[in-house]
């Protein structure tokens, strides 16, 4: 037995040595990536060229990763240039900045949501502003107020995948695959013949794998 383990327990450490390297390059690259993103909407702000500011620090924004320096600062820069769009009633790049805010983090999210306060805000933000313009036919007569709410409602409205129906279907999909291979290679014999104990066996499985793949998709 020891043998065995031995080997299994450099194997694992093999496997844990390549996934590490593997994380810290891509680690390197969001955030070099990100670095350069910044600089560069720093660039284009200091140029007065502040709609491709934004673009550029969208995307420094986005390559978001836990401790990140420069995708936290670039969220803290779409937000001035938004106050500051704000403060010079140019409410289309005010707009564009907070909505690039909204986005980044939109982009990033995952079970949880990283920088919920600042999405927060720029709901807050977005709502407040798009309740200024001039309103659709459809919503002719309704206050500011009125406006803003709705714009609230809809941009805080939940639309991630439920954690729970996500796992559903993954459990699904390994059961699905894992049991038409056993079903191929313990269900068939040398001859091409059903061996019915283990075809009826397998069979089950497949098909609840498959089952649980489509409710999980439907429902996640």
């Amino acid at each position: 037995m020891k043998a065995p383990l031995g080997r299994w327990l450099r194997l694992g450490g093999k496997v844990a040595a390549v996934a590490g390297v593997v994380l810290l390059v891509l680690a390197v690259r969001v955030v070099t990536s990100s670095r350069a993103e910044l600089a560069e909407g720093d660039r284009m702000r200091a140029a007065g060229q502040r709609e491709a500011a934004v673009v550029h620090y969208r995307r420094a924004a986005r390559w978001y990763a836990p401790g990140n320096p420069y995708s936290d600062e670039a969220l803290s820069k779409l937000g001035a240039v938004g106050r500051e769009a704000e403060e010079s009633g140019d409410v289309e790049l005010a707009l564009s900045a907070w909505r690039a805010v909204r986005a980044a983090i939109m982009s990033t999210r995952s079970f949880y949501v990283p920088n919920g306060d600042r999405l927060e805000a720029a709901n807050a933000r977005i709502a407040s502003l798009m309740a200024t313009l001039p309103p659709p036919p459809i919503d002719a007569g309704k206050s500011e107020e009125e406006l803003r709410a709705e714009h609230l409602a809809l941009l805080s409205a939940d639309t991630r995948p439920s954690v729970a129906w996500t796992v559903v279907l993954l459990f699904g999909f390994v059961t699905w695959i894992a049991g038409t291979f056993a079903f191929v290679t313990r269900a068939i014999d040398d001859e091409d013949r059903l061996v019915p104990a283990p075809a009826r066996r397998w069979a089950t499985v497949v098909v609840l794998g498959f089952g649980l793949f489509v409710l999980g998709m439907s429902l996640a």
